[in-house]
């Protein structure tokens, strides 16, 4: 009965993004996504910017859909514990829309600025994954 409460304690912190065992907090945040290409009215391939291979994980995506927008958030956990590696990873990820993406808003990448000279479409800048 011991192991049980330990197992539903250790799940319980799961799912708070705590940790069990060890003292590294973990939080679950959302980053930044590149819209990489249309596959179909309906569905959207994007890279997510997970981080480093060391310290970061793709956790999830949510996608919030009205007649005048589509939200894509997508989340990162990230342990802090000591230093990570300095590489980058994506998590490349198709997204079905419930109707077509068509004039609607594309929200939700958090958009690295425009450099000078170059149109600010923001989500809806298609940068092909290489």
């Amino acid at each position: 009965m011991k192991l049980l409460a330990i197992a539903t304690g250790c799940i319980a912190m799961l799912l708070t993004a705590s940790g069990c065992s060890s003292g590294a907090q973990r939080t679950v945040e959302p980053v930044h996504w590149d819209l990489n290409a249309i596959i179909e009215p309906t569905t959207l391939r994007i890279s997510g910017y997970i981080g480093s291979s060391s310290c970061s994980a793709f956790d999830s995506f949510e996608v919030l859909e009205d007649e005048n927008m589509v939200e894509i958030t997508v989340l990162a956990v990230s342990k802090q514990a000591g230093a990570c590696t300095s590489d980058m990873r994506l998590e490349t990820i198709d997204v079905v829309l419930s109707a077509p993406l068509g004039q609607r808003d594309l929200t939700g990448c958090l958009p690295f600025e425009a450099p000078p000279g170059e149109p600010d479409l923001g989500c809806r800048t298609i940068i092909p994954n290489p």
